[in-house]
């Protein structure tokens, strides 16, 4: 009889194996990364032209009306304070009073399209300061540790901020300070997080330490960009009209070595010399570009999601209008622009009808009849 099992033995070592299906090897992730780049890129280049044309047509119809509502509001707050320490108020109309240009200061505080040289600051603290004349808080006993803590916990949270002793009784004494100088912090801090955040972002890519694929990776975009430069370079081009173009693609190609844009050195190339770059490249060399061709669709995968998160302007601006068709977002900014002339209008009204304490009572009383 026949060994069967011997025989299974043998064929299962002598099958042939099942070779790699070409996405599988290097070259083959290579031209799927490098789709994917460029399908990438088309993507992103119609998302930051649609926010374009909605960030332009704010600028031109929206943002002027913004910045005379913040100013008529701002006009209207410091109107108001200037009756708010009047002896002749009554306790409950002095506490209207406080409502109201709390109310007021709070939205013209939040409001991120208001011109810069509107003092919004020093009205916060001129109100604080009107406050605790008025309402003198009595003495507070000292905070706990735990208290503290708990103050720098919500405060780091919330802001990113590491607070110290002196920050903590700040902000129980003066929150407008206070305010006022984290603002500050977190300006000068902006350069050092994002420098920390590029160095995370590159450990959680290529991890603390680079394989010899990824040293190789940027061994290759050092020597393309040599080989570009000494083809680009603008000093070395009579003709002024090539010379701006060399000019401008140079600049690209800083960019691009900057960035470790593996992406564009590669296609530059592709477009100055003649040499097929990728059937140049060793084993060493295209594992390293296919990681930097990953961490590259990583970052503009993020790019493209940064607009719907991030708390910029353009950001904002996209989220409040942005729709799917033109009708609808041309609702948004009709009744946004209705809207603000509707408030530019009522602040106006106000600031020609309250010029004297008189008027002032009179619609506080109104408004207290009506059950404002």
């Amino acid at each position: 009889m026949p060994d069967t099992d011997a025989d299974m033995t043998r064929l299962a070592t002598t099958r042939p194996k099942p070779k790699k299906t070409a996405k599988h090897t290097p070259a083959g992730q290579f031209q799927l990364l490098w789709e994917k780049i460029e399908k990438q890129k088309t993507r992103l280049a119609g998302q930051e032209k649609r926010v374009r044309k909605i960030v332009d047509r704010f600028n031109a119809e929206i943002l002027p009306l913004e910045r005379e509502h913040a100013r008529s509001q701002y006009q209207l707050v410091e109107r108001l304070l200037t009756f708010l320490s009047r002896k002749s108020l009554t306790r409950w109309q002095r506490d209207e009073l406080c409502d109201w240009i709390h109310d007021e200061l709070g939205v013209l505080s939040s409001n991120p399209f208001a011109a810069p040289e509107l003092d919004r600051t020093g009205l916060l603290v001129r109100f604080e300061s009107l406050i605790k004349q008025h309402y003198p808080q009595p003495d507070t006993p000292p905070l706990t540790e735990s208290e503290r803590e708990q103050i720098r916990s919500d405060v780091y949270q919330e802001l990113g901020l590491e607070l110290d002793d002196e920050d903590i009784d700040l902000f129980m004494h003066s929150p407008a300070d206070f305010l006022q100088q984290m603002m500050a912090k977190m300006q000068e801090g902006d350069e050092d997080w994002l420098e920390e955040d590029e160095e995370e972002e590159a450990d959680d890519i290529f991890g603390p330490d680079e394989t010899d694929g990824q040293a190789a990776g940027k061994a290759l975009i050092h020597r393309l960009y040599k080989q570009l430069a000494k083809r680009l370079h603008p000093d070395l081009e009579q003709d002024k009209t090539q010379k701006a173009i060399k000019h401008e693609q140079m600049q690209q190609l800083l960019a691009a070595r900057q960035e470790n844009d593996i992406h564009t050195l590669l296609e530059l190339h592709r477009q100055h010399f003649d040499s097929a770059t990728l059937e140049q490249l060793g084993q060493q060399d295209l594992d390293g570009i296919n990681e930097l061709l990953r961490r590259q669709l990583r970052q503009l995968e993020e790019q493209y999601e940064a607009v719907f998160t991030d708390n910029g302007l353009e950001s904002t601006i996209w989220n409040r209008f942005r729709h799917l068709g033109s009708t609808s977002s041309d609702r948004q900014f009709a009744d946004h622009t209705k809207e603000l002339k509707a408030d530019i209008r009522h602040n106006n009204k106000l600031l020609k009808q309250l010029t004297t304490l008189k008027d002032v009572q009179q619609l506080l009383q109104e408004d207290r009849a009506l059950g404002y």
